[in-house]
């Protein structure tokens, strides 16, 4: 069974098309298309402001919907998860 792989910005599991690229166009394996194209982040935020960023399309993707889960809850989980994230560790 192959591991799980999430983006080290967001945190949405990564899979083939969604990896995000580097200046040359070569893929980077651990950001997704949506936090890192062409060498750089695509937003300049914290961690907190990337929480908020997430929880809002997770609602508006009908995801926590889904999940049976509410925006405090989605927002408390991935204020766990977040941390150990590349891009947020201290």
């Amino acid at each position: 069974m192959e591991e799980m792989v999430f983006c080290q910005s967001c945190g949405i599991p990564l899979r083939e098309g969604l990896y995000g690229t580097e200046h040359d166009g070569a893929k980077n394996e651990d950001y997704c298309l949506y936090c890192y194209k062409h060498g750089t982040f695509t937003e300049d935020c914290t961690m907190d402001e990337m929480i908020a960023i997430s929880v809002k399309h997770m609602k508006e993707a009908g995801m926590l919907e889904q999940q049976g889960q509410t925006e405090a809850e989605a927002k408390e989980f991935m204020e766990g998860f977040f941390p150990d994230l590349k891009r947020w560790k201290k």
